[in-house]
């Protein structure tokens, strides 16, 4: 078993001694350059880093973005993409055989990650979030083991404070990767995508009441409904194109449990669930009876789209979200999901169009999420895109509804 928090024990400051005094602490001993990271953290990182430790494996698409072989370079990583998107490293598994043989350093937590084998692995550099489910900024000590040992520590974000940081992450990841050409390519097309949006909120008759919306996040996941997320993470993409998130008056900090009585009071007029299912879980769910079936929505690589929308019925069929099904906004077709993984990938600009045409279908008509995700693949991707990453309950949704959401105060009280 990991055991991350563990006390220093002495084979580990054996390790210790011999990283510092052996020079394999190579910051010391080559090349290497000063950078700021998105903890506003100075760290001092070798140049063109060949040994490279990565705090969630959903971090290899970003590093695939400024790094033709993003796997070469990984050391050791946790298990987290592997287990949570098996789609998605199927795809990498396929381009990149090798990513089998890279040492797992924990399973998909914190408190699973193992300082004494990172230092085995002898990484020259550790990539973490400043929030997600590896080590990240609160883990202090951890960062300082790993820094008596000569590792540099940085730490990137696309969860926190997405749109605002991932350009700032991927400059980062340039200038660790020695790519930074890359890098500014990605960067300027993921401002044109998210300035699209800007450009078409801007043109929008602003006397028009923006809409409401419920994030019901990671469906099937909870006994209870509803989890939603309130700030960073999905709902950046919601307050980006000025909607009206129903939670944000009652929820205090990043995530929490809205109940669904308060939903039926205060009716969104967008419903939007994020998937956590994929076709593994699916598939699963039919080799028994199929009251077995994980209440899951399925998204992703290697799903169909009547897969999905199959899915995202019988989630809301199950016993733990089935009174969704009374809100006005899934009664008229004004029920969406989305793939969960957006919530920390640099791909979330694509997220942020399908939110705006979802809750502005007339101003966005003309703009095409799916064309800007197949760009964004065939530019910064090792493979083509394929799968569905978003789908609506119904096949063809009607015009959105004429529901006036009246919105609580702090206290939850109508206003």
């Amino acid at each position: 078993m990991y055991s991350v928090f563990r006390c220093l024990t002495k084979s580990l400051w054996l390790v210790i001694t011999l990283s510092v005094f052996s020079g394999i602490s190579l910051a010391e001993t080559s090349a290497s350059r000063t950078v700021v990271d998105l903890a506003g953290r100075e760290v001092t990182i070798p140049v063109n880093a060949e040994r490279i430790i990565i705090g969630e494996s959903r971090y290899i698409p970003a590093l695939a973005i400024v790094e033709e072989d993003p796997i070469s370079k990984i050391v050791g990583m946790l298990a987290d993409l592997k287990l949570t998107a098996p789609g998605t490293y199927r795809q990498f598994q396929d381009r990149f055989p090798e990513i089998e043989n890279i040492p797992l350093i924990g399973h998909t937590s914190a408190d699973s990650f193992s300082v004494e084998q990172v230092l085995t692995l002898r990484a020259e550099v550790a990539i973490f979030g400043l929030e997600g489910h590896g080590p990240t900024a609160r883990h202090a000590h951890v960062v300082t083991q790993l820094e008596q040992a000569g590792v540099a520590v940085v730490f990137l974000d696309f969860r926190k404070n997405p749109l605002a940081n991932t350009p700032k992450s991927i400059a980062l990841l340039g200038k660790i990767f020695g790519q930074e050409q890359r890098a500014e390519a990605f960067n300027q097309f993921y401002r044109e995508q998210l300035q699209r949006v800007t450009d078409g909120l801007a043109q929008r008759n602003s006397s028009l009441a923006p809409p409401s919306v419920f994030i019901h996040s990671r469906v099937g996941i909870m006994d209870m409904c509803c989890e939603t997320m309130v700030r960073g993470m999905m709902a950046d993409f919601s307050d980006h194109v000025s909607a009206n998130n129903i939670a944000k008056p009652i929820v205090p900090g990043a995530a929490g449990v809205m109940n669904l009585e308060y939903l039926l009071t205060f009716q969104p007029q967008v419903y939007i669930a994020t998937a956590v299912g994929s076709s593994d879980t699916w598939a699963a769910g039919h080799t028994s009876h199929a009251d077995n079936i994980p209440p899951y929505i399925v998204l992703g690589s290697d799903v169909s789209e009547d897969v999905a929308r199959a899915s995202f019925n019988n989630a809301l069929s199950a016993s733990n979200t089935r009174g969704v099904k009374q809100l006005e906004a899934v009664k008229q077709g004004q029920a969406y999901a989305i793939w969960h993984h957006f919530y920390n990938t640099p791909l979330n600009v694509v997220a942020v169009q399908v939110f705006a045409k979802w809750l502005y279908p007339d101003t966005f008509q003309a703009l095409d999420p799916k064309a800007t995700l197949d760009e964004l693949y065939r530019r910064f991707q090792p493979f083509p895109v394929k799968g569905t990453y978003w789908v609506s309950l119904n096949k063809h949704p009607p015009k959105p509804m004429a529901l006036v959401t009246t919105m609580p105060d702090n206290t939850g009280n109508q206003q």
